[in-house]
């Protein structure tokens, strides 16, 4: 796939071409060591603690604690090349940062788990990444063993100086030093997919990946050593190691992680007694963090930049944000796990003339769109979106047909369709196994969701393909109501078809209290359709 890039620096090109070059060799905790030298007692690290604090570290004293706490990991025998897999949510998000760079720095690699996966999805991971060591709670040590019996578990509160307690590095003393063993290409990290569509995978990353990845979404959402970084991000997911942590050190700025128990007040006071200046989340959450902005006085002139991904931002809500905090420029990211999450990333100088458009690619990336024949489409025709640069992923752990169907020739292919217009910017059309084909015509589930939630009264509205006996595939639309809201089937059809075409206006609708998501907020189409399919928790009114 040889490819002419898109490409479009996003601010400051010398900044940019200066930290792109700094990188080059480099390893995470090199560059901690760097960011230290140059900036001792800046702010690195604001992270809640499972003894319900919050920790916040300088980069110097971050790198007295990935130190400590790879002497101390390596006191319990974790080796180079060995797997450490984090079972903890965001309640400990301080521990599974340093565990992660204590692992970083011994050479080890480190896999962050969802705690909220059955005994099924977690045996599967478990098996998959081989863990020398587990680090969680002794509430979960029971369930972890169970599953994968020749774990050993590193408790995060267990009692003190115990072998099988997690080496807090505010009270590990080892006086030996630790040589360097990691390279830049050395896999440091084994992040699970989403599971939106299919099994997860674990997608391995190596410290050039994660370093080149938070210069791509550093650059694409214009931090600086001056800013405070907030988001409410999973630690389970890409967004906290490898977009957050590695965005913010690469910039010299601070990454404020946000625990897993925070409501939309506590989030605006965080934001507030922080003095966050880039904030960045995803779209469900955002909406009900600006509908409880005017409830009290916060503070948040600080912030000076909003970004977004994980789904489109709905223009009602871009507009709540544009009335409420009009001095806020507000940015739309779009990558996936295997790109970094590198990707790209619409500026606010587009908004709203490009409402809906994900952008060109970020600092370092390039994006294409490519037919079935594998050659680039002309503007305005739909394809595959694929993505090429440094932050890209190594692969998949241990699945070479995975690998090789997905990375081709340097090119990621992501599953999602998208289409360049005339001015080189890309759209996202939808996931490539989210078309339907109703009897032979292909509808984007995005374009029809769109339409919904240009109803009154809809909160979230996800649209999939069903089976038809005569047309193969059909449109059933699920809708949550806003709080206080009857929604009106027959209205809502009739106004999507004053919207679409009539072969992509549902036949099916659903009200449903909930939408199955993932941590990030996306939505599984996945469950919805087994859900559907086995006609539970649904009222459905068919015409």
């Amino acid at each position: 796939m040889a490819a002419t890039a898109l490409r479009e620096v996003d601010v400051r090109p010398a900044d940019e071409l200066n930290r792109y070059g700094e990188l080059h060799g480099l390893t995470v905790p090199a560059l901690l060591r760097r960011r230290a030298a140059q900036a001792p007692f800046k702010l690195a690290l604001s992270a809640h603690s499972h003894r319900g604090h919050r920790d916040r570290l300088s980069y110097a004293q971050l790198v007295i604690r990935m130190e400590a706490m790879a002497r101390g990991l390596s006191s319990r025998g974790l080796k180079a090349g060995e797997r450490v897999a984090l079972f903890v949510s965001n309640q400990a998000v301080r521990e599974a940062v340093l565990t992660a760079l204590g692992c970083w720095r011994l050479g080890a690699i480190v896999s962050p788990l969802n705690v909220r996966a059955s005994d099924d999805e977690l045996r599967h991971a478990l098996a998959l990444v081989e863990p020398a060591f587990v680090v969680c709670m002794r509430a979960e040590a029971a369930r972890v063993g169970a599953l994968y019996p020749v774990a050993r578990v590193l408790l995060l509160d267990g009692p003190a100086a115990a072998a099988d307690t997690w080496p807090e590095p505010e009270t590990e003393f080892h006086a030996a030093a630790l040589p360097e063993v990691a390279r830049p290409e050395d896999p440091s990290v084994l992040l699970f997919t989403s599971g939106t569509t299919a099994r997860s995978k674990a997608v391995t990353h190596c410290h050039r990946s994660q370093l080149y990845c938070g210069h791509a979404i550093g650059g694409a959402v214009g931090l600086t050593d001056q800013d405070t970084y907030q988001g409410a991000w999973p630690v389970y997911t890409s967004s906290v190691l490898n977009m957050a942590c590695m965005a913010a050190w690469v910039s010299g700025a601070g990454a404020v992680l946000e625990p897993s128990v925070l409501d939309n007040a506590g989030r605006l006071r965080l934001i507030e007694t922080e003095g966050t200046t880039v904030y960045h989340g995803v779209t469900s959450p955002l909406n009900f963090m600006i509908d409880e902005y005017p409830n009290a006085a916060y503070d948040l002139s600080r912030v000076r930049r909003l970004g977004y991904g994980g789904a489109a931002m709905p223009a009602e809500v871009i507009a709540k944000f544009r009335r409420h905090l009009p001095w806020v420029d507000q940015v739309h990211i779009w990558g996936m796990t295997e790109t970094g999450p590198a990707g790209t990333v619409l500026a606010p100088w587009f908004l709203p003339r490009k409402a809906g458009c994900i952008g060109v690619a970020q600092p370092g990336c390039a994006v294409r769109v490519i037919g079935e024949d594998g050659q680039p489409a002309a503007p305005g025709e739909s394809g595959e979106i694929v993505f090429s640069g440094p932050s890209a992923a190594l692969g998949y752990w241990r699945n070479p047909e995975a690998t090789a169907e997905a990375f081709v020739d340097g090119w990621v292919r992501t599953g999602d369709i998208g289409r360049i217009d005339d001015e080189g910017h890309l759209h996202f059309v939808d996931r490539k196994k989210d078309i339907i084909n109703r009897g032979g015509l292909k509808i984007a589930s995005a374009a029809v969701e769109e339409a919904i939630y240009r109803f009154a009264g809809v909160a979230e509205a996800a649209v999939v393909a069903v089976p038809h006996a005569g047309l193969g595939e059909d449109i059933a639309a699920c809708v949550v109501a806003r709080p206080g809201v009857a929604l009106d089937t027959a209205a809502l059809r009739a106004h999507c078809a004053g919207l679409l075409a009539d072969f992509a206006t549902p036949r099916q609708w659903h009200v449903l209290e909930t939408l199955p998501k993932n941590p990030m907020g996306k939505i599984l189409k996945r469950e919805l359709r087994e859900q559907l399919l086995a006609a539970t928790k649904a009222h459905a009114h068919v015409d």
